[in-house]
């Protein structure tokens, strides 16, 4: 206009911004704008002619800025969490009506990425030449990147569209050519065939000594990036304690390339911006940037840390790489291109990894010895997400199986039977019971550790803290010679094909659906989230409580669930949802619910200790449905099909294993996502309050029961259970 501000109209900005995939329209339009005064008239018009077409419009502030890195982080990620909080969903049209400045697109780029891994983007710029949005984007710190064609990045691109005083134009740009770190053939080590978006991901399991598979990363490396690298190793606390983060760091050290070492709190209340954006890291990557180094982002540790440390490589546009020392890490986070915080107020968590976007690591480098020193409960909740996987694709490769999934195209070259994970039960004893025999040594470990952090904290001598670092290493050293010097061979074997079992059938399961079809996860491969829309919910609940209960000087450690075994849970109301619907009955019905209770001797789902807890807070079973039912009406899966307000969107199974309930809505973007009525959800909630699902698989006069857990024993051989129950699921097909 002739004043210089610009002419905007919803309808015009609705119908020239390209709709998200499989969007029929936009549902609501949310605009970003920034402090001008031509910003803010611009922003009025979008309101007012939405108002006059009837779609909601909410309108948030960016703040004005300095060029500081940490202020715009923290604005980033206040604006994210509004847009969720007031109500933007996956199709939302998002319009950030701008100044113009440099670097205020790839602000505006950043944040459109954040919200459900990605919402569609409109920026609004006065600017009167043209800046290629398909080249790197830098934000004004100089600290936070977006480069479109990153292959990291898969080609997804939350900027859909430019509206300014310019003609009308069209970018294109090729993907750059994804380089990953493929480490040469090495006798110790044993690579997992895995792709996503057709991109090969390296992963690879070093099955020697820990401190020889140390150096070999550390070679690996610096090899490859370079004598420019500059490592950022992000480790959360029991990572820290234990020195896998700082062995790295060393080694790295050594090879004349020292870097910055992140330490962090843990757990999923911890899966937060607050929590990672911290001034010292973001000023390390910033100098490092500034010196030209190769910024190379290394995740040790759990899937909380891969998850929220890939986030950080994903805004710094740095190279991430990840080292699991956990199955669900190695097995479940990396083997997902999303990275992702949760939505969390004081303490609580309000929605699961709903602050995310794609990302790939160029390399998955696993040291097996890390897992001698899991938890109890990390090892069930590997096999939570394994009972979630077998229940969803049961025998992929059989004739049925192949039926079932002859339309995706990595259903082929990935399929198996994922049902043969049951067969390892016994290792997975194995495990626990030299997890339950080591424990004293690594919580001595852990203790040596938690002082070295407090010496590093207080500036101690480097003799002084060399001292104490001998001292942990020696015990670790004892841990591992238990396993190789105690155990007997058929023990450390089954142990070995355990981990090795599901580590391999999980890894397969997810290409079958993100090698080609579903990359993103935002159709088919949502079917991997079978069994979490509850479980989502009560994780969340249940972190609220702990966080109660640790202010009053409670023990919750017998309380304490991990994500996979909340959905280890949930996979159970899920069957008893379906056979109360009358889908799942029978045979069916058992060998479902026997998936998970084969593995449950040692308690690892009963809900008991969780209703003691509640008790103990006097939180009554009315306050745990309703705190669960809160988290599940933000789930990031509504939007899929529709969906009343008394209801939600989750996924039910029917007849056997690995057949899943098929939407009858004819629009349903996933014909995998029902909707389900929160009456039913609240009924399944109040009976596991109640301890109804406590229960162990068994066999018994070669029939297979499902047992009171205070009927059972955990002696005798849970191998004859598992081969019954393989048995049935066979029968089945």
């Amino acid at each position: 206009m002739e004043d210089g501000t610009l002419e905007l109209d919803a309808e015009t900005l609705l119908k020239k911004t390209p709709l998200p995939k499989a969007a029929a329209e936009f549902s609501s339009i949310h605009i970003v704008q920034t402090s001008g005064v031509s910003a803010k008239i611009a922003a009025a018009q979008v309101k007012n002619s939405a108002a006059k077409i009837g779609k909601p419009c909410v309108v948030h502030d960016w703040p004005t800025l300095p060029a500081d890195a940490k202020a715009e982080f923290d604005a980033l990620y206040a604006l994210g969490s509004d847009l969720i909080l007031q109500g933007a969903n996956r199709a939302t049209l998002l319009v950030f009506v701008g100044a113009g400045n440099p670097g205020e697109m790839a602000l505006a780029v950043i944040l459109a990425m954040l919200p459900f891994r990605g919402i569609q983007l409109a920026y609004v710029t006065p600017a009167e030449d043209y800046h290629d949005p398909l080249e790197p984007l830098t934000s004004p710190s100089g600290v936070f990147e977006y480069h479109a064609a990153q292959p990291e990045r898969m080609g997804r691109a939350a900027l859909a569209a430019i509206f300014g005083p310019l003609g009308d134009r069209t970018f294109k740009k090729p993907l750059d050519e994804w380089k990953p770190l493929r480490p040469d053939a090495h006798p110790e080590e044993k690579p997992a065939p895995f792709k996503i978006g057709a991109l090969d991901l390296p992963m690879v399991t070093y099955e020697g000594e820990y401190s020889a598979g140390v150096e070999r990363l550390a070679t690996l490396l610096v090899d490859h990036y370079g004598s420019d690298l500059f490592p950022v190793v992000s480790v959360g606390e029991t990572g820290d304690a234990l020195g896998y983060g700082d062995d790295l760091l060393e080694a790295l050290a050594s090879k004349d390339c020292p870097g910055y070492y992140f330490s962090h709190a843990s757990g999923e209340t911890c899966k937060s911006p607050e929590a990672y954006g911290k001034l010292e890291l973001l000023k390390a990557i910033g100098a490092a940037k500034k010196a030209r180094k190769t910024v190379v982002i290394i995740a040790v540790g759990g899937g909380v840390n891969g998850n929220a440390t890939g986030m950080m490589a994903a805004m710094a546009g740095s190279v991430f790489i990840e080292v699991p020392t956990t199955l669900m890490h190695y097995n479940d986070a990396t083997t997902s291109a999303k990275k992702a915080f949760s939505l969390v107020l004081n303490g609580q968590i309000l929605s699961k990894n709903i602050l995310g976007t794609f990302y790939l690591p160029q390399l998955v480098f696993c040291i097996s010895e890390t897992f001698l020193t899991l938890s109890k409960c990390s090892v069930h909740a590997a096999v939570g997400e394994a009972c979630k996987t077998m229940g969803m694709l049961g025998i992929a490769n059989s004739s049925t199986g192949q039926q079932d999934w002859h339309n995706i195209l990595g259903g082929v070259e990935f399929a198996s039977d994922f049902t043969k994970i049951i067969d390892t039960v016994g290792g997975f004893e194995e495990l626990i019971r030299f997890l339950q025999q080591t424990r004293e040594l690594k919580a001595k470990a852990l203790a040596l550790g938690e002082e070295l952090s407090g010496m590093r904290m207080e500036r101690a001598s480097y003799g002084q803290m060399a001292n104490v670092a001998k001292h942990r290493e020696r015990r670790l050293r004892e841990l591992r010679q238990v396993f190789h010097g105690q155990l007997s061979k058929e023990a450390r074997d089954a142990v070995i094909q355990f981990l090795t079992v599901i580590n391999t059938e999980i890894i397969a399961a997810k290409a079958m659906f993100l090698a080609y079809s579903d990359p993103f996860e935002k159709y088919r491969a949502l079917l991997f989230e079978y069994a979490h829309t509850l479980g989502h919910g009560v994780e969340a609940f249940m972190n609220g409580l702990y966080r109660r209960a640790s202010l009053c000087g409670l023990d919750y450690s017998e309380a304490f669930r991990l994500h996979g075994q909340c959905v280890g849970m949930a996979v159970l109301w899920a069957g008893e949802m379906s056979k109360s619907q009358g889908l799942l009955d029978g045979d069916g019905f058992l060998a479902h619910q026997a998936l998970l209770y084969t593995f449950n001797r040692f308690g690892g789902y009963d809900f008991a200790p969780l209703r003691r807890l509640c008790d103990q807070l006097e939180v009554s079973k009315d306050e745990f449905c309703e705190g669960v039912l809160q988290v599940v009406r933000r789930d990031n899966k509504r939007g899929y099909c529709k969906c009343r307000e008394d209801s939600s969107v989750d996924q039910l199974v029917r007849e056997r294993p690995g057949c899943l309930l098929r939407s009858s809505d004819p629009e349903a973007e996933l014909r995998y996502l029902v909707e389900v009525t929160e009456d039913s959800q609240r009924a399944v909630l109040e009976r596991a309050f109640d301890c109804e699902f406590d229960k162990v698989a068994l066999l018994k006069e070669n029939q297979l029961h499902l047992v009171s857990r205070e009927h059972s024993s955990t002696e005798g051989d849970q191998t004859q259970t598992a081969s019954a129950l393989r048995g049935l699921i066979a029968s089945l097909y």
